[in-house]
């Protein structure tokens, strides 16, 4: 028997974390609406993910082995590159997925067949479960807006692939930091989306997350971010709007970055580890625009080290 098209393509990038690919793609067989398939871009020049995959014996998980290692953006980018349905979903090789997602989004598509975007973000002072269309020209902002949106990921996202080619894919400006942000923010943008307040994955938080090393990115990925938004923005209608939330966006994101960089290294008794964070909130409040966090950083710097001192860090 033929097996039917896929509607979604899970794109995933890995690098030599075997054991915790397998998880996540165990975990994404489990899926309720069964029409779709997975794409994995491996890094590793050892093709340690290509057992993985193999050992599933499932036709709708497609392995494809990197020439290089490329880099975490562009092997994603290599994923929707690679993929065959209409729609995708970015998913890391470590954030597990609800198992109704698609089962939920699709009936969803069914009666608004037209959206860019699929999503399911935390929206305050929205009833819980609740459903919205956003109209493109002002989901930059209602996504971006912190007091808007308190929590969205790329994994409880289902974007239509056409808008994703059409923006470009995800933005390559040397970190990934961010990236997944100003993806959704501006394929939203395209023809607007669907967002229903609930989330539909998380993020797994270990001692391997790329997020707790490589401080540089983080500097990278500010003035990347901050630089993309940028043409979006400009000669728009809602201009000084759009300034006004992609800034605040960045001041929400620093701050919160560096108290839970701060903490881990703190609570795991690595004091040359949070020199390093320190020295890289220093270089990000350099940059013209994020001189405005300089008080609410040193203010949250102060409460840490208060608790820290009363022994109240959990």
């Amino acid at each position: 028997m033929q097996t039917p098209k896929p509607w979604v393509s899970f794109c995933i990038s890995t690098f030599k974390r075997p054991l915790i690919l397998q998880k996540q793609l165990l975990l994404l067989s489990q899926q309720t609406f069964t029409e779709f398939e997975v794409v994995v871009s491996d890094n590793d020049p050892e093709e340690s993910a290509r057992s993985v995959v193999a050992a599933l014996q499932d036709q709708r998980f497609r392995y494809f082995h990197n020439s290089e290692n490329l880099g975490m953006i562009k092997s994603f980018n290599k994923s929707i590159e690679r993929s065959t349905a209409e729609f995708i979903v970015m998913v890391t090789d470590d954030d597990p997925v609800d198992p109704d997602f698609l089962s939920v989004f699709y009936s969803l598509y069914q009666q608004n067949p037209n959206c860019s975007i699929y999503c399911g973000f935390i929206r305050n002072g929205k009833e819980d479960g609740s459903v919205e269309f956003v109209e493109k020209h002002d989901f930059l902002v209602e996504v971006l807006d912190p007091a808007k949106t308190s929590n969205f990921l790329w994994s409880s996202a289902i974007l239509r692939k056409t808008d994703a080619i059409k923006i470009g894919l995800i933005p390559d400006y040397g970190s990934p930091h961010l990236a997944d942000h100003a993806f959704i923010a501006s394929a939203g943008a395209v023809h607007g989306g669907l967002i229903m307040n609930k989330m539909f994955s998380s993020l797994s938080k270990h001692d391997a997350n790329f997020s707790k090393f490589n401080f540089q990115y983080y500097a990278l990925g500010c003035e990347g971010f901050y630089n993309y938004m940028q043409p979006l923005i400009t000669n728009h209608p809602r201009t000084e709007d759009y300034k006004k939330i992609v800034s605040k966006h960045l001041g929400t994101w620093f701050i919160a970055c560096m108290a839970a960089l701060k903490k881990y290294y703190t609570l795991t008794k690595k004091t040359d580890e949070v020199k390093k964070v320190e020295a890289c909130a220093a270089e990000i409040l350099k940059f013209p625009y994020m001189r405005k966090f300089r008080a609410r950083y040193f203010v949250k710097n102060r409460i840490f080290f208060i608790k820290k001192s009363l022994g109240l860090l959990k």
